[in-house]
């Protein structure tokens, strides 16, 4: 009676480890069955694997060794086009939504608006911005970071100033442009991409804040300047 159960008891464990290795045994056949024979020829064309280790056949061998190599490119391929399929499903989405908003009257315009400032900040090789300066901001008693856009602005009156882009923290795509009195500039030693980072770190990235006086700034502003009617 004893012996009766350890039999169902050790058949009940059995059974489900035989039933899933002859399922995986099944899957491993089907997907490397139409590749084995290509895999195995290349083998015996070069004269891979062709002697006997210990117990296993040199067939035996190439037949593990094909399938697994099988096995590991078709894993990497359906990575591969899985990747390729969403890469292109997105791109197609992303530029017929573009299309469709591009299209809307009012909500084209805001929309347009924003992504040339997405566009002009997050550009690498952008030089609309030409220089960081400190300026007083919101009130004489605090300072805050700027970005030059443009020098000399007529506000009307021979009264020259300077357009800044002030960023908010830590989103630097929105803020606020001011048209400021050059004395009331600091021109600083720090470039606009590290000016940026400081900004969306909220400060937390420690930068030099080296002055810099106004002859080297409108040089630098002055060679950027050229830079863009060069290209």
């Amino acid at each position: 009676m004893k012996t009766r159960r350890y039999f169902i008891t050790g058949f009940a464990i059995l059974l489900p480890l035989a039933l899933t290795i002859a399922i995986v045994l099944f899957i491993v056949n089907l997907l490397t069955g139409p590749f084995l024979d290509v895999v195995e020829g290349i083998m015996d064309h070069y004269g891979i694997l062709q002697e006997d280790i210990g117990i296993f056949t040199a067939k035996q061998i190439q037949n593990f060794i094909s399938k697994t190599l099988i096995l590991i490119f078709l894993v990497v391929f359906t990575i591969g086009l899985g990747w390729l399929a969403r890469w292109v499903v997105v791109h197609y989405m992303i530029k017929t939504g573009d299309y469709i908003i591009h299209r809307i009257p009012f909500i084209n315009s805001v929309y347009m608006t924003f992504q040339d400032v997405f566009k002009t900040i997050f550009k690498t090789k952008s030089s609309s911005f030409k220089q960081v300066v400190i300026l007083p901001f919101p009130n004489p008693d605090t300072k805050t970071l700027g970005l030059v856009t443009r020098e000399q602005v007529d506000c009307g009156g021979g009264d020259k100033r300077t357009a800044v882009f002030v960023p908010t923290t830590p989103n630097p795509t929105s803020g606020y442009l001011l048209m400021v009195k050059e004395e009331d500039l600091t021109y600083i030693d720090i470039g606009v991409e590290d000016a940026l980072k400081y900004i969306i770190s909220c400060g937390v990235i420690l930068m030099p804040f080296n002055k810099l006086s106004r002859e080297e700034a409108h040089a630098r502003i002055h060679e950027l300047e050229t830079q863009e009617e060069d290209r």
